[in-house]
């Protein structure tokens, strides 16, 4: 029985020295694996912590390229605002000086105008005097006085048409004046108030963070539509210069045949002038 537990123990503690190294090598193994996966993870939670950082880093730029857009943005609107406010005054001051040009060329005009009507009144009173002393009979004082009657009736004649020719061209200047200034007045308010609008929007847009490029398009295409409205407003106030050309044309009918009518007449009344005076006294 001795021989069989000896046997037996024997038995064992073979057994038990070729299994311990298997599970000290076993233990290593695991504990090599646990450290490579500790490795593994603290290289992972590294990398994560990079990217995140890169992350941060980028939507901080990203931050900062739109606060700087937004500043330099509402820099240079604000500058186109006020580049804007300077034409409106320069328009206006421009309107007001031609409006006093006009006036003062209408005086000049009307005041030499007068001039020449006081020369001609000069002389007609100095022939119808040189007349008076060669009327040395009852025919010829009564053909004097006739002739002066048609003569200052055609002179009247002429000026009120000429007066009236020259009122007509410049009541139809005045309104087409007053049309264009109307227009451009309204069409130059419709931008800047259009501009102002893009100008707010595009800053709201910009305060609220969306991106850049749409920003500055949207912006663009509204400032691009308000223009071709101011463009398609000139063009329809350019015709100003077709409508001056036929007011001035219609003038120019109207004198003509102010100046017609009185030759037509004085003809005549010369004609049975000379009758009396002769052809010498006359001329």
């Amino acid at each position: 029985m001795m021989k069989t537990i000896s046997k037996n123990t024997l038995l064992l503690a073979g057994i038990a020295a070729i299994a311990l190294p298997m599970v000290v090598s076993a233990s290593a193994w695991e504990d090599r694996q646990a450290e490579r996966n500790e490795r593994m993870e603290s290289r992972q939670a590294a990398m994560e912590d990079r990217q995140a950082d890169r992350q941060a880093k980028m939507e901080e730029r990203k931050t900062e390229r739109q606060e700087k857009f937004c500043e330099n943005f509402t820099s240079r609107m604000e500058e186109m605002q006020g580049k804007l406010a300077e034409r409106k005054t320069k328009f206006t001051d421009r309107k007001e000086k031609r409006a006093e040009y006009f006036e003062e060329k209408r005086d000049t005009r009307d005041n030499k105008l007068t001039d020449t009507r006081e020369e001609q009144d000069a002389r007609r009173n100095a022939w119808y005097e040189k007349l008076e002393d060669a009327a040395d009979t009852d025919e010829k004082k009564a053909a004097l006085a006739a002739f002066k009657k048609a003569t200052e009736d055609a002179v009247e004649a002429r000026r009120t048409a000429v007066d009236a020719a020259i009122k007509a061209f410049r009541d139809g200047v005045d309104a087409a004046l007053a049309g264009k200034k109307d227009t451009r007045s309204t069409a130059a308010d419709t931008f800047s108030a259009a501009v102002t609008a893009a100008i707010a929007a595009a800053k709201a847009d910009c305060a609220a963070g969306k991106d850049m490029a749409a920003v500055r398009s949207a912006f663009n295409a509204a400032l691009k539509a308000a223009r071709a409205d101011l463009q398609d407003d000139r063009e329809e106030s350019a015709k100003l210069g077709d409508t001056i050309k036929a007011l001035a044309e219609t003038k120019k009918t109207a004198l003509q045949a102010a100046m017609t009518t009185f030759k037509s007449t004085m003809d005549q009344a010369k004609a049975d002038l000379k009758k009396a005076f002769g052809e010498e006294a006359v001329e």
